[in-house]
C-alpha cells in the first residue's frame, strides 16, 4: 500500500497568522516545526496501517518544499522538497492507493475559516472546476483522482474538513481548530491533534475501500475570478485562455492537467 502525502501549512495547529507562514520570521520556525510533527503523526499512523512506502510533498507556499525540519523527519517516509518545480505534485503516478492532505484550510472567502485563500491570499477571489466552485482541497483532489487516487484523510481547521466532506463524501477528517474569524481560533494542543492525526490516518487506510477519486469529467472547463483586473490581463496572454470579463478567465480542455497547467495550478 503507497500513500502520497500533501502537506500546507496553514491549517496546522496553532498556525493562525500570515507571519506564521511566511519565511523570515521566528513564528514560521515554531509553525514549520509544528507542521513537521502532525506530518509524522500521519506518517505513523500509515505504517502502522501497513502502508510500504509513504511520499510526502512539501507543497507549502509559492515556490514549495522549503517548510519540513529535516531532522524530525519520520524515518519511514520519503519527502520531495525545494524548488521551483516544473509540477505541483511531482512523484505523482497511478501506482499510488491514497492521499492525505495535512495541514490544509478552506477556500477564499470561507467564513470563520483560519486563513482561508485559494492558490494565493491576494491574487484569487473564486475558483471553479466543471462549474464547481473549489479551493485548494478541491484542486489537489481533482489532480490526485485524475491519476486514479482517493483522498482518505484531510487535517486543517473545522471549515477546511466540512469542505472536504461535502466535496468528498465521508472521507477521515480532523478538526485540528476551529475559527472565531479568519486570524483568531480555538485550538487543539499540539500533542493531542498529533494523536487524533495519527489514529485518523491508520483508520482511513483501513476503510480505504470505501473512498473513490474524485474524478472531473472532459472536457474540463477552469474558471478563476481574481482580485483585480491586473491578475486576469495577465493571464489572459496565456494561450487557451478565454477572457470571461474584467476580473475572470476560462480555460476549456479535453485534458484535466493541460487545464491545470494552463491556470498555474500543476
Amino acid at each position: 500500500m503507497k500513500v502520497y502525502v500533501i502537506t500546507d501549512l496553514e491549517g496546522v495547529s496553532g498556525v493562525i497568522r500570515e507571519e506564521q507562514t511566511q519565511a523570515g520570521n521566528r513564528e514560521y520556525e515554531e509553525a514549520c516545526l509544528l507542521l513537521t510533527r502532525e506530518v509524522n503523526a500521519a506518517v505513523e499512523g500509515a505504517v502502522e496501517a501497513g502502508a510500504s512506502e509513504v511520499l510526502v510533498n512539501d507543497g507549502h507556499g509559492a515556490r514549495g518544499g522549503f517548510n519540513l525540519v529535516a531532522e524530525e523527519l519520520h524515518r519511514a517516509a520519503r519527502y520531495i522538497t525545494g524548488g521551483p518545480r516544473p509540477v505541483a505534485l511531482p512523484g505523482l503516478n497511478g501506482g499510488f492507493n491514497a492521499a492525505f492532505l495535512i495541514g490544509y484550510h478552506a477556500m477564499a472567502g470561507t467564513r470563520n475559516a483560519v486563513l482561508d485563500h485559494t492558490m494565493s491570499t491576494r491574487v484569487i477571489y473564486n475558483a471553479y472546476i466543471n462549474g464547481v466552485k473549489v479551493g485548494e482541497i478541491g484542486i489537489e483532489a481533482a489532480i490526485l483522482g485524475y491519476f486514479g487516487i482517493p483522498v482518505s484523510l484531510v487535517t486543517g481547521c473545522r471549515k477546511a474538513v466540512e469542505e472536504a466532506q461535502t466535496l468528498l463524501g465521508n472521507v477521515e477528517t480532523v478538526a485540528v481548530k476551529e475559527g472565531f474569524s479568519r486570524n483568531f481560533a480555538v485550538c487543539l494542543a499540539p500533542s493531542e491533534a498529533r494523536e487524533r492525526i495519527r489514529a485518523a490516518a491508520k483508520k482511513s487506510l483501513e476503510r480505504l475501500t470505501e473512498f473513490k477519486p474524485f474524478t472531473v469529467n472532459p472536457p474540463v472547463t477552469v474558471e478563476v475570478e481574481y482580485t483585480h483586473p491586473n491578475y486576469a490581463d495577465m493571464q489572459a496572454r496565456t494561450p487557451g485562455i478565454e477572457r470571461i470579463d474584467a476580473r475572470k478567465i476560462k480555460c476549456v480542455a479535453d485534458d484535466l492537467l493541460d487545464a491545470m497547467r494552463r491556470v498555474g495550478w500543476y
